[in-house]
């Protein structure tokens, strides 16, 4: 006989994907034994929603029982009925999703289960686990009748165990051979792990160097491990090196050092050129950056000399090679060393390739550098600034000056003399700036030792006047000194 009827389809929740028919007599969803669809969840009541159809105009009803019941965008109130149309979103407690489907034809034939609620074999509708005994007892006379989309579900989702189980099977035996394996062929190859530099663990290192100068003062050098399959090509100021690491010399070693003049470089800043830098490098030299950069220092026992570092990957026309790239600027030059491992050996190398940076830095070059600034004004006077520099500087005690003015006035008149080329007036001003460098140094070490003095006699009050003191002399980390005020560390040896 053709007729219309209802099916309820499941979509969120323990029953996605089910569905369910709708009989004359009415559908009861909770946890009742007398339910016929009976969910698990602590957010699922007794009796919580019921379905039937209405007699005089054969439309499905929706019936609250609870107050976790959402129709729509809107949610009944226990006791509250509405007119359920076809598509409609009903959600029962936090996860339980269905839509009803009106359906014309031959109403589906249920079949008996052969098994009740209360047998100890499950059935193909007993979604929650520990029934309550009591519960078993009142249901045993009871017989549950499931449709033909209930058992196909139902064998579907015990063909879905099984596989699940053979390969979870299949899986594990894979695993442990593969762990067996691996074993036996780390043993025979005799792999080291973590990769070491040579001779870290004989203690006879075979390193080579590679030394340069910028003038003035810049003097710098890259050092790098050799051996017997090193190759090394150079000119005056760069550098590439390619040789071996590890105590076995299985892995593969690349180093590359280029220096390069900057355009403008005298009026554009560190931080703008390594901009301009990256953007090259990701565009045009297949480097991918893993991470943000780093500010870090050489030549820390004096003032330090400031660089960016940042983790990178890259692929050339042979392999991928992952590593570090360190940006310098000196001047109106920028220095770029890079230092690689294949990406395939980088899990065992890292460690070499982060700790040995490979680069030295004078003190002198620390001590001759300064930071470009940002903005240069238009008006400003390489005399008026030197005069400027003189009246402060040799006029005035070390301690009663502004030191970050005085810097950031050697530092525009140190850009406008290499600028415009003044040989003279950059010699002059390099000198002012290494006596005041020299005073800093001599201010700094009278600090330590008054710190360390108040420390031992527990005076936290003029610990604490010495430390405010030093950071505003040195307010920024552009200076090595700022970092180590900061931690604390206040031996004069460093």
């Amino acid at each position: 006989m053709m007729q219309k009827y209802y099916k309820i389809q499941f979509t969120g929740g323990e029953l996605s994907g089910r569905s369910f028919i709708v009989p004359p007599e009415g559908l009861l969803i909770g946890k009742s034994v007398t339910a016929g669809i009976r969910p698990g969840g602590n957010d699922i009541e007794i009796k919580h929603a019921s379905l039937y159809v209405r007699e005089t105009d054969s439309a499905l009803i929706l019936e609250s029982h609870a107050e976790s019941v959402f129709v729509g965008d809107g949610q009944l109130e226990p006791g509250q009925a509405t007119e359920l149309a076809p598509g409609t979103i009903v959600r029962l407690g936090k996860n339980l999703v269905f839509h009803a489907e009106e359906e014309e034809g031959t109403v589906p034939v249920t079949l008996p289960s052969p098994f009740s609620p209360g047998d100890d074999e499950p059935t193909e509708d007993s979604t929650v686990d520990g029934e309550n005994e009591a519960g078993r007892e009142n249901s045993e006379d009871r017989t549950r009748y499931a449709s033909e989309d209930e058992l196909r579900d139902l064998r579907r989702f015990l063909q879905k165990q099984t596989s699940r189980k053979k390969f979870t099977i299949a899986f594990g035996i894979i695993l442990l051979l593969a762990i067996i394996g691996g074993g036996f062929l780390y043993t025979e190859l005799q792999i080291e792990n973590p990769v070491t530099w040579p001779g870290e663990v004989s203690g006879v290192y075979n390193d080579d160097e590679f030394r340069f100068e910028l003038g003035p003062q810049g003097k710098f050098m890259m050092y790098y491990p050799v051996c017997a399959q090193t190759k090394v090509e150079k000119t005056e100021t760069n550098c590439e090196v390619m040789t071996l690491l590890g105590k076995n010399l299985d892995v593969v070693f690349h180093l590359k050092l280029e220096v390069n003049p900057v355009p403008d470089g005298f009026v554009v800043s560190r931080k703008t050129s390594f901009s301009r830098w990256r953007k090259d490098a990701e565009e045009n030299k297949g480097f991918t950056f893993l991470g943000p950069p780093e500010d870090k220092f050489y030549a820390i026992s004096t003032c330090g000399f400031p660089y960016q570092t940042m983790e990178y990957k890259r692929a050339d026309d042979v392999m991928q090679w992952q590593g570090f790239v360190c940006y310098m600027r000196y001047h109106d030059q920028e220095i770029i060393l890079t230092r690689e491992v294949p990406v395939q050996h980088y899990w065992r190398a890292e460690k070499v390739v982060t700790n040995y940076g490979c680069f030295v830095a004078s003190p002198d070059a620390a001590n001759s550098y300064w930071e470009i600034p940002e903005n240069i004004p238009e008006n400003a006077s390489k005399t008026e600034l030197y005069r400027s520099l003189l009246s402060k500087w040799m006029m005035n005690n070390a301690a009663n000056t502004n030191w970050p003015e005085i810097k950031q006035e050697f530092a525009l008149l140190l850009s406008l003399s290499g600028k415009a080329n003044d040989e003279d007036m950059m010699g002059d001003a390099l000198e002012l700036l290494s006596d005041f460098r020299e005073r800093q140094a001599l201010w700094y070490a009278q600090m330590c030792l008054a710190y360390q003095h108040y420390e031992k006699e527990e005076n936290w009050h003029m610990m604490k006047n010495v430390l405010n003191e030093s950071l505003s002399k040195f307010p920024t980390p552009d200076d090595y000194r700022h970092i180590r005020i900061l931690h604390n560390i206040w031996t004069l040896d460093e």
